[in-house]
């Protein structure tokens, strides 16, 4: 394949245009109530990334993020990606239940899955004999509701607790967070939870939820647990706002708490009549640590324990062919944040952009899995060519020390391509070789007098009123006006950016309350996260894909020395607000979106103010 094509293929490949699917399957379509199933959900497409399915409101499911598996080919310079993203399901209702159709979007077009029905039946029955535990022994007698509602405090009844196996971590080091809601009573509806708000961490799903039994201060409890991988930003503050549940207890018993099967049966029991209660967890504080010294050059903020490996696809290739060079990390630790090992120079290839693949596995309450980069090469000469050593480095939080791994060198045997110096069309279509007309002698003489065209044209032109005849000129007078704004904003592309990104940010604002009022707020939280990373771009300078929350605030001070820092906090607290939101899986509720429109309104205003103020100085 000759470097013409290859570009070609390249250009045909754009996300935007790419051809897409979607399909959907579950591991079972019939459910015990206190039993779980797998979501699987595959999106292909003939681009080097393909976009997450849009996950639509199911209120008979708690669903919880389980990982992702993707596989990346290049076949001849042709781009394919599979990605399989994994959900567990728990029902929360007995009956027919559905999954409704699930979305993906390329940018111009929506494809949806086809809707699937869940059967979700009652528990099975223990097998033990009723009055004995489940090894055949006499039970002991269980406090009824009455009575355990009698011996304890109202708040002991049920609550919410928070705590995380760390107090201190580095950047990227994983931290888990167990919260645990207690009960002692029966409820009369399935709670509402709201899971906690994040301040310098993004988090990840540790599916399932753990249901069990335990004994507090002599009373006995039914719990439910929900684990979360927390993995801090950067150095400093971070904190673990409260969760909170909203459930409704009645002093008649309806189920039974000390059931095994508890939870899983208030979740499929409907709304009912009762006392409300609101718990909250505790909040919890975590220590973001400073990276120790003497990091080398190949570290990228890694931080877990990685093994790596690399190579070329081809051991020899001929001259204008393509060749995939591979390199692979994997291992424990936040796959998602690790950007491409940097590549040698290698100055006997042309050498493209890096595309990625990322498998995560959540196995035992650990985040990690492999991430795959993938550059293609083509030799530009023949002959015995050495690609360099590759070297990557990661920080192990267990020893406190970094690491550096190295896979290379490697050597290949370029020959020299067969189709060199051939030409290639590539317009479509064509037309049979044959002989070419290039003129003619025969011209059509008539015998009508005819006036010219372009006489004939002003005449008509003339006969029109005269203010038809001023369109022309300011026609002519908008285009210069165009064509002198255009040129203004190739010659300084950054005062042009400077000055529209408020515009361009309010749009966003409007797109993202839309989305809020039509009921669909994950939607609305990443609109709001990228017009503000595109609106601090437009005023800083800095690309956004570079963009960082410390060096975007220290760009703004640099070039606007005048800013309050009661403006640079507000950013500060609205970019975390904005970041949890659109990393977390569960997403913002309406009224945390709602929130954080208003703050970003208000915010701009008072942005706008000090940008003209600084700029008039």
């Amino acid at each position: 394949m000759t470097f013409a094509a290859v570009a070609l293929t390249f250009l045909s490949a754009r996300p935007a245009s790419a051809a897409l699917s979607i399909s959907a399957e579950t591991d079972k379509t019939t459910v015990e109530i206190n039993d779980s199933l797998y979501l699987t959900l595959t999106v292909t497409g003939d681009s080097a990334s393909v976009p997450e399915p849009a996950l639509p409101r199911m209120d008979n499911f708690n669903v919880y993020s389980s990982g992702r598996s993707q596989n990346i080919s290049i076949i001849n310079g042709k781009i394919s990606t599979s990605v399989a993203f994994t959900y567990i399901l728990s029902p929360r209702f007995i009956g027919k239940q559905k999954i409704p159709p699930i979305s993906v979007f390329n940018g111009k077009e929506k494809y949806l899955t086809q809707e699937i029905e869940i059967t979700v039946t009652k528990a099975a029955a223990t097998a033990h004999p009723p009055g004995t535990d489940q090894s055949g022994r006499p039970a002991r007698r269980q406090p009824s509701s009455a009575e355990t509602r009698t011996a304890m405090k109202p708040e002991d009844l049920l609550y919410l607790t928070a705590e995380t196996d760390k107090k201190a971590a580095y950047p990227n080091e994983q931290i888990n967070l167990t919260i645990r809601f207690y009960t002692a009573v029966p409820l009369t509806s399935n709670p509402q939870y709201v899971p906690p708000q994040f301040k310098n961490l993004i988090s990840e799903d540790l599916p399932p939820v753990r249901n069990g039994e335990t004994v507090v201060k002599g009373a006995r409890y039914s719990y439910s647990e929900i684990k979360t991988a927390l993995f801090g930003i950067e150095e400093g503050r971070a904190s673990v706002n409260p969760a909170s549940v909203v459930a409704q207890i009645h002093s008649e018993s309806a189920i039974d708490p000390f059931d095994p099967n508890f939870f899983q049966q208030f979740f499929s029991m409907s709304a009912g009549q009762g006392e409300t209660r609101r718990v909250a967890s505790n909040p919890v504080e975590i220590r973001i640590l400073p990276l120790p010294a003497g990091a080398p050059p190949s570290f990228n903020g890694a931080v877990g324990n990685f093994t790596l490996s690399a190579g070329p696809d081809h051991k020899e290739i001929k001259t204008g062919e393509a060749l995939n060079l591979s390199v692979t990390v994997a291992g424990k630790g936040n796959l998602k944040i690790l950007t491409a090992p940097k590549l040698p120079d290698m100055p006997d290839f042309k050498v493209y952009d890096t595309m990625s693949s990322l498998d995560i596995s959540k196995t035992g309450d650990v985040i990690g899995g492999k991430k795959t980069f993938t550059t293609i090469l083509i030799p530009k000469t023949e002959g015995r060519r050495i690609i360099p050593p590759i070297r990557f480095s990661f920080l192990d939080p267990q020893t406190r020390s970094y690491r550096e791994l190295t896979a290379g060198p490697f050597e290949l045997l370029v020959k020299k391509g067969d189709g060199e110096g051939k030409n290639f069309s590539f317009a479509h279509g064509g037309q049979p070789a044959g002989i070419t007309p290039l003129a003619s002698d025969i011209r059509y003489v008539s015998d009508r007098a005819v006036p010219p065209l372009l006489a004939a044209a002003a005449g008509r032109v003339s006969a029109l009123p005269l203010w038809l005849n001023l369109f022309p000129a300011a026609a002519v007078l908008l285009s210069l006006w165009l064509a002198r704004l255009n040129d203004s904003r190739l010659k300084n592309p950054l005062l042009f950016r400077f000055r529209k990104a408020g515009g361009a940010a309010r749009a966003g604002l409007a797109a993202a309350a839309e989305k809020l009022a039509a009921g669909r707020p994950q939607e609305a939280a990443p609109l709001l996260y990228d017009s503000l990373l595109a609106y601090l771009h437009g005023k800083s300078g800095l690309k956004a894909s570079g963009l960082t929350m410390k060096r975007a605030l220290s760009l703004l001070r640099e070039k606007f020395p005048d800013i309050g820092e009661h403006s640079l906090a507000e950013i500060r607290d609205l970019w975390e607000k904005l970041e949890a939101a659109h990393f977390s899986p569960g997403g913002a509720g309406p009224r945390e979106v709602k929130d954080m429109i208003e703050k970003y309104s208000s915010l701009l205003d008072l942005l706008e103010r000090e940008f003209k103020k600084s700029k008039r100085k």
